[in-house]
């Protein structure tokens, strides 16, 4: 190689040396055994697979070889012992990401030629480079071959590495070369050149091999096929190695190889001289005239020459070898030496002198062991006719039948006479060949020229017979001049390949149906080129109504070729329509296609025909509007077109329907999609486009992800089992540990154990592959597949036409048009798809926010977050939510990068209970991400636990206390916030109590649930607990309790239940007594009203004593008269004894009636008169009236009767009874 001008990088400082682990792989120790170093060297090649990991970047995992050499192969060429040899090799880290090179070694049997600077240099970037300079030093010269191994972060990976010698690549330019034909006397020379492209020279022999004379072969090697023999002396060329045509077969290659590697048995040198003497005067016994011979050359130690050509072919002078009379000798250069990467020309001179066919054959043989000897023929023909034609074959190449070809047959003549020619052409051919002028009269040494005229017809396949090849339209004519006064003709043929040129449709007759004058039809037919000439065509002719593509109906078929054409018939009326299409050739032949069809006019227009929507990212909505026209107002066909099908009667003026049917999966949506249009009017539709993923998509991508996720899973649970075997395995040893003590010797005492006991997990469980109809659309898998398809979508392009129908009348419904296929008309829509700019990130890539159930006056906030996948930056913008509505967005938006993401917080705080949805747009650039916020206003229900409208606490002592429970069940499906607010202790209670009382107004709708209150100020109701939140579905416990500071039998108030301090859900009235002493008697009518007066109280002197009377007690009975009889009316009054909490005081008591015989006069009977009653109960007496005989029923019984209670005290009632008969 060549030494650089400038010096390089490694040159100026110290380069890197191979450690003696890369160059000897095979670690050496003193005094190691052989077992040991393989043992050794296993160990290292174990721990270096350990240090390959692979290389994974954006999901994708690296495979192949992570560095590029360049070159690929260190190839060492041509050379030479004891030189040296130095190239640079560059390697290029062509992986994902960072890796390593690090050297490992060469193939053993180069370490001794082969010298590497390799520095590694450690961590290499994607794309980076370094050099490793390998040096080639050879001391033998023979061809290596091995690789240079390397060892990086992903794998081993090898360059090849070649030292080749130099060699002879000897070739020459051509192996046949042919005269052509000649006149007996006149001298041609062609010349062949010999290459070699090699970088060895060689010395080379060119001779004339002679078919009359035997040559000589030695045992020794030769380049020709390298043949040997030791059997016979004497080698001659049979007949069969000459093809009768004129093509030798030259020696074999393979047969030289194999003889090669057989042994020949030597013999003396002496011997095979003799031999050579003998076969050499066996040569000059048969050649005639033949002096010289070549006899086999014998080296100086008395041996065969090895270097030499092993076959000696006679050389001959022109004067005694007749074999010379075919005229063939080489030239000037017979012999001489060629060097490396050069070239020699040779010549090969012809001199015929005897007119014939000649076939002869020239050796280059080469001194060079390994080169093969060459062998070249040469073909000539000599005549000696005076005239003869220029053209022996005349090529009209390929014809057309019926078209008339033409060509000159040039005639020369070489006498020193003018000659009298005919032209004769065969019987067979007359018809379709002739040549002009039939006869003619060529001067002494010039040329005369005839016309060739070739007509073929049709008729020439049956009428030249054995000439002309119908299968492959071949016509091969023998032509014959005739010379005057000479009895051998002038031969020569006339060639041609006849073809036809017809082109073919496949289909001749179409027919296109129906077709509006909006839309087009399209039919597609087949033109054949049947000729095997290329031929031009074109449709001329072409109605306006119709086109012809590609190219409007113009090109080229290529031999046999088939193309196809598209006929589309756009009609411009309503009519019948039947047209020819002619298609003509460049020869101006015809070929036609019979057409037809039906123009229609629908019923309805289309504003436009054709719909280009905008790029429209995934998820995104795009819109267009057009416009549906009924412009049929008059039946007259005179003024302007009407609406018919072809020539059919004319469509009624009046309301035309429509229906758009839009395809099943088209993401196109139609509105209105059926209508009705009055004549002169036009409806205006709009067309939404939404482009998605489909949905098997999606599921596909679902099921791999679930599988990743299952197998993650396995994974983490193999895992855990394997660390608690492991953990179970250490505690079983633990506990085996103290239990075992060391015999004296160091042997364990008893059986040996394994210290580790076989594991019994196994591997990671085996995943079971859902299919794609399992996977729910609700479910995270799918949310997942449609996030991660949405990044990898690449856009896309979708065409759709929709038919609309059309018929007169009025429709409502999908589906009940009665329309005509014929009178349909199309909407095509263009809709291209690109990848969105934004994407929601937060719930799996969701676009939907469900808050849920939410009690209504609750706030609950959630949060959505999306993210920039697009290269630019973003400027979000967005649409106004309702707002009097329950979602509000609580932050600001703001510019995305690249990648970057933004979290948006929303509210919903319903107001009623009802299901809201809205929908926030978040707009940028190019795209809109539709976000859907929904959720549902619960109102708050809660059951108590009351039996009666009212809490009945009872009766109590003063200064004493009852306590009564009841139950606040929550009935809904959420968590309620709940308040026990009492009526006494609002506000607004003494506002209230300015009106008039309730005893004078006696409205029950405006009736107040506060009655009489402690004197003292504090309330003489109390609820524990007043506040809390009750679960869904639970129960809390309420305790009421009833604290009086005075007697009153109106002691109440009204408990309000509030939820969520906003809603009142339940209201009641809670009620109690408090008496002075523990016997009562209640349950008569009202006497004083509930409301305690506010007037100043008598006061009484200390000396002054009242003797209280019995309390009044009111009973009214009222009986119902009937026609025949009255009706008994029926009371209870109860008597109560109060439970005290005093222990002094008695705890029950009893009551007597005095004097019933009075009452009982009157019709009044009471039951039971006497009795006791336990403490904390009420005993009902029952008290009856049944009019008694000769009672007026206008005037009412009235009768008083004393009740005495004993409990701690003594006190008496009086019962006022009053009784009246009512009518019913």
């Amino acid at each position: 190689m060549a030494k650089p001008e400038f010096e390089g990088l490694w040159d100026t400082h110290k380069p890197y040396t191979v450690p003696k682990d890369v160059v000897e792989p095979i670690i050496k120790h003193p005094g190691a055994s052989k077992m040991d170093q393989n043992i050794m060297q296993k160990i290292l090649d174990k721990h270096r697979e350990g240090i390959v990991v692979k290389q994974v970047a954006a999901g994708r995992e690296f495979k192949g070889c992570p560095f590029y050499s360049k070159p690929a192969v260190i190839h060492f060429k041509d050379f030479d012992v004891g030189k040296s040899y130095k190239k640079k090799v560059i390697l290029t880290n062509v992986s994902y990401s960072v890796n390593y090179c690090k050297l490992t070694g060469i193939t053993e049997h180069l370490k001794d030629f082969i010298t590497l600077l390799f520095d590694p240099p450690g961590q290499m970037s994607a794309g980076m480079t370094c050099e490793m300079l390998v040096t080639f030093k050879p001391m033998i010269n023979e061809d290596l071959e091995g690789k240079v191994d390397f060892l990086a972060q992903t794998g081993p990976f090898s360059i090849p590495l070649k030292c080749t010698t130099k060699k002879c690549d000897l070739s020459l330019d051509t192996k046949v070369t042919d005269f052509g034909t000649s006149v007996i006397g006149e001298t041609l020379k062609r010349t062949v050149v010999l290459t070699n492209n090699g970088a060895l020279g060689t010395t080379f022999e060119f001779v004339k091999m002679s078919g009359f004379k035997p040559r000589t072969v030695t045992t020794a090697e030769t380049s020709v096929g390298r043949l040997t023999t030791a059997d016979s002396p004497r080698v001659s060329l049979d007949a069969e190695e000459v093809d009768e045509k004129g093509k030798g077969k030259g020696m074999d290659k393979d047969k030289g190889k194999k003889a090669e590697k057989e042994k020949i048995p030597e013999k003396p040198p002496v011997e095979a001289e003799k031999e050579g003497e003998l076969a050499g005067m066996d040569a000059v016994q048969e050649g005639e005239g033949e002096k010289d011979v070549a006899k086999e050359p014998v080296a100086e130690d008395g041996g065969t020459p090895d270097v030499l050509s092993t076959v000696e072919f006679p050389f001959l002078s022109e004067a005694e070898d007749f074999g010379a009379l075919d005229g063939l000798k080489v030239g000037q250069v017979s012999s001489g030496e060629i060097g490396p990467f050069s070239s020699v020309k040779l010549d090969i001179i012809w001199n015929p002198g005897i007119p014939g066919r000649i076939d002869t054959d020239f050796v280059v043989s080469f001194t060079d062991p390994l080169s093969e000897s060459i062998m070249v023929k040469a073909l000539g023909n000599a005549i000696d006719v005076p005239c003869w034609v220029e053209q022996q074959a005349i090529d009209l190449k390929i014809c057309m039948y019926d078209r008339l070809y033409q060509d000159t047959v040039t005639v020369n003549n070489r006498a020193t006479t003018a000659l009298r020619l005919t032209y004769e052409v065969c019987k067979e051919l007359r018809n379709h060949l002739e040549i002009l002028p039939k006869t003619g009269y060529i001067q002494a040494q010039s040329q005369f020229s005839a016309q060739l005229k070739f007509l073929p017809r049709p008729s020439i396949a049956e009428e030249a017979g054995q000439y002309f090849d119908k299968e492959t339209g071949v016509l091969e004519a023998p032509m014959v001049i005739r010379v005057a006064d000479q009895a051998r003709p002038v031969p020569f043929t006339v060639h041609a390949v006849v073809t036809n040129s017809d082109m073919e449709f496949d289909i001749t007759d179409i027919d296109f149906g129906h077709c509006t004058i909006y839309e087009s039809v399209k039919t597609t037919v087949k033109l054949t080129n049947k000729s095997i000439l290329p031929q031009q065509f074109g449709f001329i002719g072409i109605p306006e109504y119709v086109d012809v593509q590609p190219n409007d109906g113009f090109g080229t078929l290529l031999p046999l070729e088939t193309i196809e054409l598209d006929i589309i018939f756009s009609p411009k009326k309503a009519r019948n329509y039947n047209f020819e299409l002619t298609c003509k050739s460049l020869i101006n032949r015809s070929f036609k296609i019979t057409c037809k069809g039906i123009g229609a006019h629908p019923l309805l227009d289309l504003s436009h025909q054709v719909i280009h929507f905008a790029a429209t990212a995934l998820n995104d909505v795009s819109t267009a509007t057009f416009h549906v026209i009924n412009s049929h107002t008059s039946m007259n066909e005179y003024t302007h077109p009407v609406p018919r099908i072809g020539k059919g009667e004319i469509a009624p003026v009046g309301p035309t329907s429509y229906e758009f049917v839009v395809p099943e999966g088209s993401p196109l949506t139609i509105s209105p999609a059926v209508g009705t249009v009055n004549p002169g009017e036009k409806c205006r539709i709009q067309l939404r486009y939404t482009p998605a993923l489909p949905d098997p998509v999606i599921r596909v991508e679902g099921v791999k992800m679930a599988v990743k996720a299952m197998e993650a899973r396995a994974e983490r649970d193999f895992q855990e089992a394997m660390l608690k075997e492991k953990e179970s395995q250490e505690q079983a040893m633990k506990k085996k540990q103290p239990g075992k003590k060391p015999s004296p010797k160091g042997k364990p005492r008893g059986p040996t154990t394994s210290s580790s006991e076989g594991s019994f997990v196994k591997g990671p469980s085996s995943v079971k592959v859902p299919t794609a109809e399992s996977i729910d659309r609700q479910s995270d898998a799918y949310a997942q597949a449609h996030a991660s398809l949405l990044r990898q979508y690449k856009g896309g392009f979708q065409s759709c036409v929709i038919p609309c129908y059309v018929a007169s009348g009025k429709t409502g419904n999908p589906g009940d048009l009665k329309y005509s296929i014929h009178n349909t008309i199309y909407l095509e829509v263009h809709c291209p798809s690109v990848k969105p700019q934004l994407v929601v990130i937060s719930d799996n890539g969701r676009t939907t926010t469900d808050f849920g159930d939410v009690s209504i006056g609750q706030n609950v906030t959630k949060s959505v977050t999306v993210q920039n996948i697009s290269e630019h930056t973003l400027d979000i913008s967005t649409s106004m939510l309702d707002p009097v509505g329950p979602f509000q967005m609580l932050n600001a938006l703001r510019t995305l990068d690249p990648d970057d993401s933004h979290t948006i917080l929303f509210s919903f705080t319903p107001n009623n209970g009802q299901v809201f949805h809205e929908v926030q747009e978040l707009r940028t650039q190019t795209s809109t991400l539709f976000i859907t916020l929904t959720g549902q206003g619960v109102s708050p229900k809660v059951n108590l636990s009351l039996e009666e409208e009212y809490l009945d606490m009872g009766a109590v002592l003063i200064n004493e206390y009852v306590e009564k429970s009841f139950k606040i069940k929550n009935t809904s499906s959420l968590a309620i916030e709940y308040r026990i607010k009492l009526d006494g202790n609002s506000l607004l209670r003494h506002a209230k109590g300015q009106g008039l009382p309730q005893f004078i107004k006696r409205d029950p709708k405006t009736r107040s649930f506060v009655g009489v209150q402690n004197n003292n100020g504090q309330s003489v109701f109390d609820c524990v607990p007043s506040e809390g939140m009750i679960p869904a579905g639970s129960t809390t416990e309420v305790t009421v309790t009833f604290a009086p500071d005075h007697g009153s039998e109106y002691y109440s108030d009204g408990i309000r239940i509030e939820l969520f301090g906003q809603e009142e859900q339940h209201t009641f009235q809670v009620k109690g007594v408090c008496m002075p002493h523990i016997m009562f008697v209640t349950g008569g009518d009202e006497i004083t009203p509930e409301v305690e007066s506010l007037s100043v109280l008598p006061v009484l002197e200390d000396d002054e004593e009242i003797k209280p009377g019995p309390i009044p007690v009111l009973l009214t009975f009222k009986s119902i008269s009937t026609e025949t009889e009255f009706t008994v009316a029926t009371r209870e009054l109860l008597v109560g004894c109060v439970r005290t909490m005093a222990v002094s005081q008695k705890k029950n008591g009893e009551f007597s009636f005095e004097n019933t015989k009075d009452i009982n006069a009157k019709g009044f009977e009471l039951d039971p008169p006497k009795g006791q009653v336990e403490s904390g109960t009420k005993k009902p007496v029952t008290f009856t009236w049944t009019p008694p005989a000769g009672h007026d029923p206008n005037q009412p019984a009235e009768a008083n009767i004393l009740v005495t209670v004993k409990g701690d005290v003594s006190d008496q009632y009086k019962v006022m009874l009053r009784a009246m008969v009512v009518s019913e």
